[in-house]
């Protein structure tokens, strides 16, 4: 098995990965700023919060190898139960976006459920994005996955074991994200 050139030249450049790490540590910064952020909104908000969610804390996490790439999420709020969820995920991407969601699935979505079909036009023309994939835990934005919401859409809302609503910024518009994520969050719960 030999090395490319390119490969070989990646190896034995260290910036690369020194980069990276400040990146990434960079990467977590702003993830805290955006928790703070929702925070503040939690504070402000007529939404009723499910009693066993937890206000007052954010878990942030970080792994390698999301479809290859490195990433960053931040649940906050959320609330995870072996077939009951509700949380609102802000991720980064490497290499592609960052993205905030909605995902709701047993007691949650059921709560909420006709709500949100009444409500649909709160979300129409918002860039917003209804997960259609087979399973809630993947974040790609490609056409089986996520599809730009729609009013006919309201008889998935009614039928759907789980409800992912999702929007995306670009990475270069870095510094957005807590205002980005908030108001994300904003238009979300005034569906439901």
């Amino acid at each position: 098995m030999d090395l490319t050139n390119e490969e070989l030249s990646l190896i034995e450049n260290a910036d690369l990965l020194l980069a990276k790490v400040e990146v990434l540590t960079k990467v977590n910064l702003l993830m805290v700023e955006t928790r703070d952020s929702l925070q503040q909104k939690m504070g402000s908000t007529d939404f009723v919060f499910p009693s066993d969610l937890n206000l007052s804390s954010g878990k942030i996490s970080k792994g390698e190898y999301y479809r290859r790439l490195p990433y960053y999420v931040l649940d906050y709020p959320a609330v995870f139960g072996k077939e009951d969820i509700l949380a609102f995920r802000t991720m980064f991407w490497w290499g592609n976006f960052f993205s905030a969601t909605l995902h709701l699935q047993g007691v949650y979505l059921e709560r909420h459920r006709d709500n949100l079909a009444a409500n649909i036009d709160k979300l129409l023309d918002k860039d917003i994005y209804l997960g259609i994939g087979d399973t809630p835990w993947e974040y790609h934005y490609e056409p089986d996955n996520y599809t730009e919401l729609k009013a006919g859409h309201i008889e998935h809302f009614k039928t759907c074991d789980f409800l992912k609503l999702s929007r995306k910024i670009k990475l270069s518009a870095w510094e957005s994200l807590p205002v980005f994520s908030r108001d994300t969050l904003e238009l979300l719960l005034s569906a439901l």
